[in-house]
């Protein structure tokens, strides 16, 4: 998959350097400010629910693009989804990319195994209307990863 930043045209590789810089940033951090190593996961899970958000931060981390202007990304976007006609090809072809990448598969299958792990402790927990939604939004993006991995 290419993609043209200004006037470069740039293959999107999904590698460890893509992973690493998935993780880097876009994972969530604990209380204590660690990085949880779940952006690949995130990303995932964000095209899966049709972000269209998504595309411009997968070109980030798989396109090595450096300091790229917000509008030679949006342009960039603008070619891959042919100006929004072909939005959803776009997220089945980057959902798919993710998915034949050794990294990132074994990335989001380490992750999907942490949530399945984690699930029962946070129904375990008191059923507070934010531990409700929590548990909601967990068993959603569990079902998601489920669905298409």
């Amino acid at each position: 998959m290419e993609v043209t930043i200004g006037k470069k045209v740039v293959a999107l590789k999904f590698n460890f350097k893509a992973l690493f810089n998935a993780n880097r940033d876009f994972s969530n951090v604990d209380d204590k400010g660690n990085n949880l190593g779940d952006g690949a996961t995130n990303l995932f899970t964000r095209i899966l629910m049709g972000d269209t958000a998504v595309i411009p931060d997968v070109i980030k981390v798989a396109g090595n693009i450096g300091k790229a202007s917000n509008d030679d990304i949006f342009a960039a976007v603008d070619e891959l989804t042919e100006d929004g006609a072909k939005i959803d090809e776009t997220l089945d072809t980057l959902k798919d990319e993710l998915k034949n990448s050794g990294f990132f598969k074994k990335s989001i299958m380490t992750q999907k195994g942490n949530i399945e792990e984690a699930l029962p402790n946070l129904k375990k927990k008191e059923q507070t209307a934010e531990v409700k939604q929590q548990v909601s939004t967990v068993e959603r993006i569990l079902k998601l990863l489920n669905d298409n991995l």
